[in-house]
């Protein structure tokens, strides 16, 4: 316990941040083990502690006790408005079991061709105790969009460890490796990812901050993100 403690505390005191934009490919705002409720919605705002910030927003469904299904559209404002990227993210989730799902996203752009990808996510967690579990994640995404020009397949794989406080606020730390074959030194990345959440009635509130540990060229930008999801 005291060494996540630790840890926690010493990536919010690290400075150089990442993106990785494969991460983002996904219906959700980020890694979320919880099926779909009914109906449900989102919305978020992400910022580099600059000019540039996203909007996304997202409607979940569930289908069925094994299916959901989800969209998210994101528009990206660049210097301030000056440029406009929008931005649509596809997906569906079949629950394998209480703890394991598979999942199969889709991005593609609106206004300007910004590339499209393909990523397919399985994930597990663990609940070690009442107050902690674990969750992993591995990813395999295809074509430009997560890629690049000279990749052929990115993977991605990670882990978030989760402390419970009562039902109603929780603590995430999610430790994220991703890197693409054909473009592995200029595209791989080590992400830390610490998150607060705090849950009100139907609503779940979210800050995250995404810290990224390797190379220089890939840590240029800094971001904060928030998010608020609630069930319909």
């Amino acid at each position: 316990m005291n060494r996540l403690v630790a840890l926690f505390v010493a990536a919010l005191c690290i400075n150089a941040f990442a993106v990785d934009r494969m991460w983002d490919i996904r219906y959700t705002f980020g890694p979320d083990t919880r099926p779909s409720p009914r109906w449900g919605i989102g919305v978020g705002a992400v910022n580099n502690y600059g000019s540039d910030i996203l909007f996304p927003a997202n409607i979940t469904m569930a289908l069925s006790r094994e299916w959901n299904i989800g969209g998210k559209v994101n528009v990206q404002s660049i210097d301030k408005f000056d440029q406009v990227i929008v931005s649509l993210d596809v997906g569906g989730r079949y629950l394998i079991n209480a703890n394991n799902f598979v999942e199969l996203d889709g991005n593609f752009g609106l206004n300007r061709n910004n590339s499209t990808a393909v990523v397919l996510t399985y994930g597990n967690e663990q609940f070690i105790s009442k107050n902690f579990a674990n969750f992993y994640e591995l990813r395999a995404g295809a074509l430009q969009g997560v890629t690049g020009e000279d990749g052929y397949v990115k993977f991605a794989a990670g882990m978030t460890p989760t402390l419970y406080f009562t039902t109603f606020f929780r603590t995430y730390i999610e430790i994220n490796m991703s890197g693409s074959i054909g473009n592995l030194t200029d595209d791989f990345m080590i992400d830390i990812i610490p998150k607060l959440e705090l849950s009100l009635g139907p609503a779940r509130v979210r800050l995250d901050f995404d810290i990224g540990i390797m190379q220089k060229k890939n840590n240029d930008v800094q971001t904060i993100a928030l998010y608020v999801i609630s069930a319909l």
